[in-house]
């Protein structure tokens, strides 16, 4: 029988270190520490098969979070499988921007929210469009402590909502799941709204044909995730498209004062999405944010 040291010697070279140690560390249920304090610890028969089990797992390219079954996104820990995209560092600078709209709507906004605040919070709806795992509206709702701010959450795969509901349940943030295409199960609930300010995240699929023919190292894992969340139509911007043109009826059916739109896309689609947002949203101004790596990521709109 094999203790961990013995393992660790054995195995070394066919994975990454730090891949090795989680993927045991999740085979023993301990923490990684463990490994470290007790190298002398006796694997057992079933703990060995059920790390070779990940082990080949990792090797065919699965993404480790699947294998893991979580994901660490702005600090906080996601519930993730393989019915949800897994949340990327980049999807982060979105929540960066809302959050940063949110607290500049309501200047004295502190984390700590004042009895003046809360009465203005009912005149801010947030919608995160596409949830998936729910991890930006999750991370916004913590990273301003907000109470008060009605927040809804849709996606078009029960699947991924009920990940969704999971991950909110375990932060203790209050969000309303919606089943459906886009903004399209929230608007009836829009009638109950006057003179609201209305922030809107969305991280759609925005991939196209030739990135799922993509075979390189960087894009190996891809094909484990949903192409539901991934592919699209329209060099990527299908979905951006039908989102645009849902805003604009929005506009011209409910009384919002404010609409800011924050879109994820890939670089080389800034010079597209840009005409879409002007036939959509003809007075909105556009910003585009990059990523840590300099490329363009986000798009931030004020309509």
């Amino acid at each position: 029988m094999l203790n961990l040291k013995q393992l660790r010697q054995k195995s070394a070279g066919q994975l990454d270190p730090l891949d090795f140690d989680l993927l045991l560390s999740a085979a023993l249920k301990k923490p990684r520490e463990f490994l470290y304090i007790h190298p002398e610890q006796k694997i057992t028969a079933g703990q060995l098969n059920n790390f070779k089990k990940l082990l080949a797992r990792r090797k065919r390219g699965e993404p480790l979070a699947y294998l893991l079954g979580h994901k660490e996104f702005f600090g906080l820990d996601f519930k993730v499988n393989k019915n949800v995209l897994i949340p990327r560092p980049e999807t982060e600078i979105m929540v960066e921007a809302a959050a940063r709209q949110i607290s500049n709507i309501n200047p004295e906004y502190s984390g700590q929210i004042s009895n003046k605040i809360q009465n203005q919070n009912n005149k801010i709806i947030l919608v995160d469009v596409g949830t998936g795992s729910g991890c930006i509206p999750i991370a916004l709702s913590k990273v301003l402590n907000i109470k008060n701010i009605k927040i809804f959450a849709t996606d078009i795969s029960a699947k991924a909502l009920k990940v969704a509901q999971y991950n909110a349940k375990k932060h203790g943030v209050k969000i309303i799941f919606k089943k459906g295409h886009l903004l399209k199960p929230i608007l009836s609930t829009m009638k109950q709204f006057n003179n609201l300010t209305m922030i809107i995240t969305a991280n759609l699929p925005y991939g196209w044909k030739a990135w799922k023919n993509n075979t390189s190292a960087e894009a190996k894992g891809l094909k484990f995730e949903p192409a539901i969340a991934l592919f699209t139509d329209k060099n990527g911007l299908q979905l951006y498209e039908e989102l645009l043109k849902q805003i604009s009826q929005i506009n011209i059916q409910y009384l919002i004062s404010n609409i800011f739109i924050y879109l994820e896309i890939d670089p080389r689609q800034t010079k597209l999405i840009k005409p879409l947002i002007k036939k959509y949203l003809p007075v909105a101004k556009v910003e585009i944010k990059k990523d840590l790596g300099s490329r363009d990521r986000l798009v931030i709109i004020k309509n």
